[in-house]
């Protein structure tokens, strides 16, 4: 038996919400310029960020395929449902054809190529999709995806299936066999990856119920041992995130547990110390509801974490956030303000240190922030009123955030004060609570995928 002793590394850690490098899987730039090799800690730029439709390859429509880049690098992958049309009569398509679809990148976002992805066992394509990227040793970008598989014309998904490539995306292969969806049949699949000892590992939720992880960069994949309370049921990971505290890998996991005794869901969390193979529970005072989104961040040699969800009391529903100052052993209840429109469901929140402090942005009913960690929130300055996917990063002065759906924004104050970007004609992500949406390899270079194509803070550059 090989004793395989783990090294983490700081630099990995750049996209706070969802790791790049350990494969964690949960199933259940500001300027126009190409930054090659640009530090994670960049300066922001003063300028108004600019979405450029990138260059695909022809007749290749993805819809609202998963995203992910590989941090420090020019690697990025794009994986989900495609389709194209099987039948025309004259200039109309009278019959589609479905098919799985991948799209890899080499400059950061700005053109892209398609990667054939295997067909699973019965012929089932992806209905939903998560995808993770890290940069290995001797320059090789691993990646990793877990996928909810449908029939074509079905109306919900029966299997879910990993897939995992060892070359940024150009090829890819089936990872673990494919097994029936848990009871959650819609629950969007989450994975994050990091590089361990010039390795890729990764943990996720591959269904709605427990937690999986991997050690070579998602060809296989083994399920999280936990210390589980009798008086709840399995953990219905709902989120997850893990960053780098002194000399290893602190994760937390949100979600639900159903209570034994009356069978509702209440929130839940959990923490794992080794980067997602081990699980127990985190402190938390616990009510009827979910957490459903969570960013860990790494501050002065620990793991800070924020969660946002909803929770019921006395028959009230309303939005709820909670901290961890210990990477997620326990947590407390967060400041959280009222406003106009309430309850809704926390899609994304995205953490990223600012020296000693940690600024946090979120995105549901309104654009949120957080100057501490997450202990007290507030909204954020918003003209434009975007909402969807969000992604924070450290950067100098403040941290650059961005968020896209049907419009687009950023902040380069750590997410305080939101102003539009400039997008190219037919920008608007398709369905903003998928959590995929938008990937950066820097704070300058970002990717999303929008309405069926790809757009890109860098420019094509001609020749």
């Amino acid at each position: 038996m090989t004793i395989r002793l783990r090294t983490y590394r700081a630099s990995v850690l750049y996209r706070p919400k969802v790791l790049t490098g350990i494969c964690a899987a949960l199933v259940a730039g500001a300027a126009v310029v190409n930054l090659v090799g640009a530090s994670p800690v960049a300066a922001a730029q003063a300028t108004t960020p600019f979405w450029h439709i990138a260059s695909q390859p022809r007749n290749v429509f993805s819809a609202a395929p998963a995203i992910s880049c590989a941090a420090g690098g020019l690697d990025c992958v794009a994986i989900g449902p495609g389709t194209t049309c099987a039948k025309r009569s004259g200039v109309v398509c009278t019959a589609n054809r479905s098919f799985n679809t991948a799209e890899y990148s080499r400059d950061g976002g700005a053109s892209w190529e398609v990667a054939p992805v295997p067909a699973a066992a019965g012929g089932d394509f992806i209905d939903l999709a998560s995808v993770s990227c890290a940069r290995a040793g001797k320059g090789r970008t691993d990646c990793a995806a877990w996928a909810l598989l449908t029939q074509e014309n079905a109306t919900s998904p029966s299997e879910q299936a990993s897939y995992f490539s060892t070359n940024g995306g150009g090829t890819w292969s089936v990872g673990s066999p494919p097994t029936p969806v848990g009871e959650n049949l819609w629950q969007t699949p989450i994975v994050s990856c990091y590089e361990v000892d010039l390795e890729v590992d990764c943990a996720g939720a591959p269904d709605s119920l427990g937690i999986k992880f991997s050690t070579d960069g998602g060809a296989s994949w083994a399920t999280s041992s936990y210390r589980q309370s009798p008086s709840f049921g399995a953990l219905g990971a709902q989120d997850l995130s893990c960053a780098l505290s002194r000399a290893h890998m602190d994760c937390a996991a949100v979600g639900y547990v159903f209570d034994a005794a009356s069978g509702a869901p209440v929130d839940t969390v959990w923490y794992s110390t080794d980067g997602g193979t081990n699980w127990a529970p985190g402190l938390l005072r616990q009510r009827v509801g979910e957490l459903n989104t969570v960013s860990c961040v790494t501050a002065e040699g620990r793991a800070r974490c924020a969660a946002l969800g909803s929770e019921t009391d006395n028959g009230v529903t309303a939005n709820v956030a909670a901290y961890s100052d210990d990477g997620g052993r326990s947590w407390s209840s967060s400041v959280f303000p009222a406003h106009s429109v309430l309850p809704s469901p926390w899609g994304s929140v995205s953490c990223a240190s600012d020296g000693r402090q940690v600024d946090c942005a979120a995105s549901g009913s309104a654009l949120l922030f957080s100057a501490d960690g997450g202990a007290n929130w507030a909204v954020a300055t918003d003209p434009n009123g975007a909402r969807g996917d969000i992604v924070c990063m450290s950067s100098s002065p403040g941290p650059t955030c961005y968020v896209v759906g049907a419009k687009a924004a950023y902040s380069y104050d750590g997410g305080a004060n939101w102003s539009a970007d400039k997008r190219a004609k037919g920008f608007g992500v398709q369905d903003s609570i998928f959590r995929d949406n938008i990937a950066c390899a820097s704070v300058t270079l970002c990717t999303v995928a929008s309405g069926g194509a790809l757009f890109s803070t860098a420019p094509l550059l001609e020749g």
